[in-house]
């Protein structure tokens, strides 16, 4: 009987509910991409990739600024009006920045090419990081404002169609022959993402007539604490996970880092299908609870259960028939990325589980305690350029025990965060039983 209600319990869970959504979405959504992968990466070269992959690195590490982490914040106001204008403040800095940021690259083009070592084929690419980084930075703000309204479906449609409208768009220039046609293709679907992003923000209250300009700079001031304590921590952190491609182009060559890049991308599946879907509806779910003083600890656990599954699954397939796998999908000269990601895995594996749980420090305003260790993930990744002399696969094992270390360090965090909150309720619940 017990056993049954704690099944029932499991089945009406609403973080639950709302995570199988966004996985499913997800999971859907990414179907497109990998089936074509296996066709584009037979079609552009190896370097192609990688000069791809210091795009997308770069971008990765830009959004962090553009809009100064006020998206963030969009969830937190209890009235619509007051989190309106917290997303109208994140776009106009986000076109302010990336303005900036395209006078940046015009004037200082020529050593930028040279200090990421791109080849002069390739650094026309440094024209369209501006537009991406507006274009993903505009709907981050906008899967926001969705999360706040609870409106994971509609998340998962506009994550559908951003990688459908991708992957057709990338095959139809690999056809074309058209060699910049995976950035072409990368920023039309995250164009396409922004426009269904809108259309779902429109539906669920998002509406340009709150717009107030007296609001915005209340707003601006009121979350004040989010560009200051978080901007450049959470710079320094999406920098340590997207810096080692660019060093590896840096340090190696952009083959070298187009076939990182294929491990990573392989390998960051959970994280794509899962651990971003478990963040985004534990964001809102936490954030709730924690506003109510509520324990939400046993709600965490068929979700940990969950990702340690799925990451003992990857890592016991990466290392019995890694290889393998990469040479049959991808064609023979992608065997290389196999060995990458056997020595990769265990870093990846322990980065989906911390991913999974990691909203918890904005959920519970731990923005403090996060950046430290961003800072301390920064330096650790940074130590990396002592080790540049070393052959490629010395440098990803060094890489990987970093990770390893540096993954450990915020999971303690996590466990005393947690720990010492349910503490807190249960003394609250004693201390008004005993009124």
């Amino acid at each position: 009987m017990l056993k049954e209600s704690k099944f029932q319990a499991l089945r009406k869970s609403e973080l639950l509910k709302n995570t199988s959504i966004l996985i499913s979405g997800t999971a859907l959504a990414q179907v497109i991409p990998m089936l074509l992968q296996p066709v584009l990466r037979r079609s552009f070269a190896p370097e192609v990739f990688g000069s791809y992959s210091v795009y997308r690195s770069l971008i990765g590490i830009l959004i962090i600024i553009s809009s100064f982490k006020y998206e963030l914040a969009i969830i937190l106001p209890r009235k619509d009006n007051e989190a309106t204008n917290v997303f109208f403040l994140a776009i106009l800095l986000n076109v302010f920045f990336n303005l900036i940021l395209l006078f940046v690259i015009i004037v200082w083009k020529s050593s930028l090419i040279g200090f990421l070592n791109l080849s002069d084929k390739f650094g026309d690419y440094l024209y369209f990081v501006p537009l991406g980084t507006f274009f993903f930075s505009a709907y981050q703000s906008l899967n926001f404002w969705l999360i706040r309204k609870k409106r994971f479906f509609p998340i998962s449609i506009n994550k559908f169609v951003q990688r459908a409208v991708e992957g057709i768009s990338q095959l139809g220039f690999m056809v074309a022959k058209i060699s910049h046609g995976l950035i072409f293709g990368d920023l039309i679907g995250n164009f396409a993402n922004v426009v269904s992003g809108i259309y779902q923000g429109i539906k669920s209250g998002l509406s340009l007539r709150l717009f107030s300009p007296e609001m915005i700079k209340k707003v601006l001031i009121k979350y004040s604490e989010y560009p200051k304590f978080n901007v450049i921590p959470s710079f320094m952190s999406a920098c340590s996970f997207l810096l080692p491609a660019i060093l590896i182009n840096k340090f190696f060559s952009s083959e070298n880092a187009g076939f990182f890049d294929l491990s990573k991308l392989l390998l960051s599946i959970p994280l794509a299908l899962v651990a971003t879907s478990i963040s985004n509806v534990m964001l809102q779910r936490v954030s709730e609870k924690y506003r109510n003083n509520e324990s939400f600890v046993k709600e965490l656990f068929p979700i940990f259960a969950l990702v340690i599954l799925i990451s003992v699954a990857e890592i016991l397939v990466i290392e019995f028939f890694g290889i393998s796998l990469f040479s049959l999908i991808f064609g023979e000269r992608c065997g290389f990325s196999g060995s990458i990601s056997r020595i990769l895995v265990w870093s990846y594996a322990l980065n989906f589980i911390v991913a999974s749980f990691s909203s918890i420090f904005i959920s519970m305003n731990k923005i403090k305690l996060l950046s430290i260790w961003q800072l301390f993930y920064f330096v650790s990744i940074l130590s990396l350029v002592l080790f540049k002399n070393l052959s490629f696969m010395g440098f990803i094992k060094v890489y990987v025990l970093v990770e390893l270390l540096c993954y450990s360090v915020i999971t303690v965090f996590m466990v005393l965060i947690l720990t010492k909150y349910e503490a807190q309720i249960k003394t609250m619940s004693w201390s008004k039983d005993q009124v």
